[in-house]
């Protein structure tokens, strides 16, 4: 059995715990383990100093905001993908500003010419590629999951977490 902290050690680690500094800062500052922590600050009525309940609350919540605002994103990125596609049958004006006198000349024709098709249709190919890669993301639900998990959850079809059927 290990011996027992000196008064003044478990009067200094209950000081920190109270000042709400973190388990194992709490440990290495003292040189104890966390558990020593911990059952200090149970024997004290302290346990609920290190609660993260809240902290893991409001971390799920900033994750949920984040993943909405990617979904707005994404949809913006397809909308202006379909807004581009649609442009390439419209009726387009060339124009131009210089000459000599810096004139301003332009023309009209029935869809825009080729380069500015190429144009659209690559600007419309990028759109679309990056809210791909923002479903992809989202879809997988495994930010942070290691490659295997993610690999595991292409090839199986579920999460690897997942208890198989009875």
């Amino acid at each position: 059995m290990p011996a027992s902290l000196a008064p003044e050690k478990r009067a200094a680690i209950l000081a920190d715990i109270r000042a709400g500094k973190p388990r194992n800062q709490i440990a290495r500052d003292h040189g104890v383990s966390a558990g020593t922590v911990t059952n200090i600050a149970r024997e004290n009525n302290e346990a609920g100093a290190f609660d993260r309940s809240a902290t893991k609350t409001a971390t799920a919540a900033a994750t949920a905001d984040s993943a909405a605002v990617r979904a707005a994103t994404s949809r913006r990125f397809l909308d202006e993908c379909n807004r581009l596609l649609d442009d390439l049958h419209k009726p387009f004006t060339a124009y131009s500003f210089g000459g000599r006198d810096n004139t301003y000349a332009e023309h009209g024709f029935t869809e825009p010419p080729v380069d500015a098709k190429r144009t659209m249709i690559t600007a419309a190919a990028i759109a679309y590629d990056k809210h791909l890669a923002q479903e992809r993301h989202d879809a997988t639900g495994a930010e942070g999951a290691s490659d295997v998990d993610r690999w595991l959850v292409m090839m199986m079809g579920s999460s690897p977490s997942a208890k198989p059927p009875s």
